[in-house]
């Protein structure tokens, strides 16, 4: 009884006169919110969501002077397959077909599924990891989602395939492309993944107007508490604040009482001044419209639940102290929803007092954090002495591989290492550059300071620093060497171990294992002799693994040329510890099925992943 007058209730009130429908959608069938669009069209994402370039799937080329056979995928698609998204009758396609990437700009190619059980491709994509900070990985997840394809043969129980890959793309935050792939979708297409993702999108830009106008049609299609929030927010920013406290009281029948900020900022946007917003463990795109509206800041508590077009929102905006910006871009920056631009655009705005700029070694070493963070590279980016420049980014590297946020600091700082010219007098920080460099993306700039270093260990006046230099680059060169320009020579590998000999406990072993599993790997055969000392270290141990259902399936799939299904299961074993995380068996598993169809650089960049974050 209560759920059907609560019914008529939120009806009522989008038919009030603040939210009148329009007159084609007020009888008959709902106006779409989303017009047709026969033929998709190629889309340029921005930086932060653009996958990095791969060619289309080929038969693969061993690293040159590896023993082991090369592996090529059982069924390379062609061309001409790639694109059959285009082939056959119109009628016949699945609207969930389209896509803004092809082969020519980074998608899988039309047959990507081919193979594949569509039910089964339904129940594992809402679970693929979208928060992970590899590189590696959001590359390959946007590439799968957004790719042009014909669906997967089989029986299906979603309302549609593309509404989960929005649902998914928007959960990481890649709004440019979600908005993208909405303009493709077919008029014949219900799924009200469409609506959410189009209305939180609205919600994060600013674009209230726009967002409310939809929603009463929204009430009238879905029985879906959300969309009632919103009308009630939609009320409260129209002045129409009985109509907000009628619909507040319909979600408290219907036991709508958890968000207690939601009921909070209604009462402030109705003129309550004496509500405090002081806590949001679970912000939403809602949630933060609602925040921007009642000009209250953001509570300092939402950042660490805050998924990524969130962070994104919350790093941007003027209503968060800058304490709470900072965190935030740092982690949309790790999660790939902000350009490391604009990281740096937000590092730059903090205000510092020449104290601090002068004293800047220890306030930095005291107060390590995010304001430590954006000090350290406001002196990296204006210092012209090189030494001093050197030392702020060693500062900034170190700092971060300390907090997990390697990453993020190489990107943000790239144009500034850039700046360091490798030299004899900066071989201290030859080691620390490359790691930056290649963790960044620039390989060839990290292969500058190899060469330097290596040239700086000559028989006759060794530099320390150069040789320590050159046994910690050369493997991580060698793993991220793309054009595989670097021969392999695998006696550099025992200069190697007796360096990690002095580590403590069974690290050395823990590094070997990992290093040796890595160029395995990708076709690097070392011999026996290097894998020995390796047995004196625990022969068990206890891992993150995948399930034996997951693991089976990823060997089928790769060793069967199934090019979706395998980047599917491949992200899925990596879960969202990601490389990082993963365990060198799994990470050995994933790099050769990922190898199998072709796809050897994400291979290289989840073994590069690993090794950084592991510390080799």
């Amino acid at each position: 009884m209560i759920a059907s007058r609560a019914r008529a209730w939120l009806l009522a009130l989008a038919l009030a006169p603040g939210l009148v429908l329009p007159a084609a959608a007020q009888v008959g069938k709902p106006k779409r919110l989303f017009p047709a669009a026969p033929a998709p069209a190629a889309a340029t994402p921005s930086e932060a969501e653009k996958p990095l370039a791969e060619p289309a799937p080929a038969p693969v080329t061993e690293p040159s002077g590896t023993t082991e056979t090369a592996e090529t995928p059982n069924k390379p698609p062609t061309a001409a397959a790639q694109d059959s998204v285009s082939v056959g009758e119109l009628a016949e396609i699945d609207p969930s077909s389209v896509g803004i990437l092809n082969t020519e700009n980074g998608g899988f190619g039309g047959d990507m599924w081919a193979g594949s059980d569509r039910l089964l491709v339904e129940r594992l994509l809402p679970r693929l990891p979208m928060a992970t900070p590899s590189r590696a990985m959001q590359s390959l997840a946007q590439r799968l989602l957004a790719s042009q394809a014909m669906v997967p043969e089989g029986e299906t129980e979603a309302p549609s395939l593309l509404g989960i890959r929005v649902e998914r793309l928007s959960a990481g935050g890649r709004t440019t492309m979600v908005n993208d792939l909405l303009e493709l979708v077919s008029a014949r297409l219900i799924d009200p993944a469409f609506s959410r993702a189009k209305i939180d999108g609205l919600l994060l830009a600013g674009n209230n107007a726009e967002a409310c106008a939809d929603v009463p049609e929204l009430i009238r299609q879905y029985e879906n508490p959300y969309w009632l929030k919103t009308m009630t927010f939609c009320k409260a920013l129209g002045g129409e604040h009985e109509a907000a406290q009628l619909a507040a009281s319909i979600l408290r029948e219907q036991g709508e009482t958890g968000d207690v900020a939601f009921f909070n900022l209604v009462a402030v946007l109705g003129g309550d001044n004496d509500t405090v917003v002081d806590s949001l463990i679970d912000p939403s795109p809602l949630h933060i419209a609602m925040l921007r509206a009642a000009r209250r800041a953001v509570p300092g508590d939402a950042v660490p639940g805050a998924r990524p077009a969130i962070l994104r929102a919350i790093a941007t905006t003027p209503n968060a102290a800058i304490e709470t910006r900072l965190q935030a871009a740092e982690r949309a920056e790790a999660a790939g929803a902000l350009p490391a631009d604009a990281l740096a655009q937000v590092y730059a705005s903090v205000d510092f007092t020449p104290e601090e700029r002068e004293d800047w070694v220890v306030v930095t070493a005291q107060q390590e954090g995010p304001r430590s963070n954006a000090l350290l590279y406001q002196v990296a980016a204006s210092e012209s002495d090189p030494d001093v420049r050197a030392r702020a980014l060693a500062q900034a590297w170190k700092q971060a591989r300390g907090s997990g946020r390697f990453g993020t600091a190489a990107r943000v700082n790239l144009e500034a290492a850039r700046q360091l010219e490798p030299t004899p007098e900066l071989a201290w920080v030859a080691a620390a550059a490359g790691r930056a460099l290649l963790a960044a993306g620039d390989v060839d700039a990290a292969r500058r300071w190899l060469d330097s270093v290596t040239a700086a260990t000559t028989e006759s006046n060794p530099n320390p620093h150069a040789v320590r230099a050159v046994l910690e680059l050369w493997p991580l060169v060698q793993i991220a060497d793309d054009n595989e320009g670097i021969p392999w020579n695998a006696a550099i590998a025992t200069p190697w171990w007796e360096g990690q000999k002095g580590l403590s406990g069974d690290k050395a072993q823990e590094n070997a294992a990992l290093l040796y599993t890595l160029f395995d790997a990708l076709g690097y055969r070392l011999p026996d002799a290097n894998w020995k000392p390796l047995y004196e270290a625990p022969l068990t141990v206890s891992a993150y693994m995948p399930s034996t259902a997951l693991w089976h399936g990823l060997e089928r799939a790769s060793s069967e040329g199934r090019v979706g299904e395998t980047v599917l299961l491949s992200l899925l074993a990596l879960g969202e510890v990601g490389p990082p995380g993963a365990n060198p068996v799994t990470l050995h598993g994933v790099m050769r099925a990922l190898r199998r169809i072709g796809l050897t650089a994400p291979a290289r960049r989840i073994a590069l992943e690993a090794a950084l974050a592991r510390g080799l």
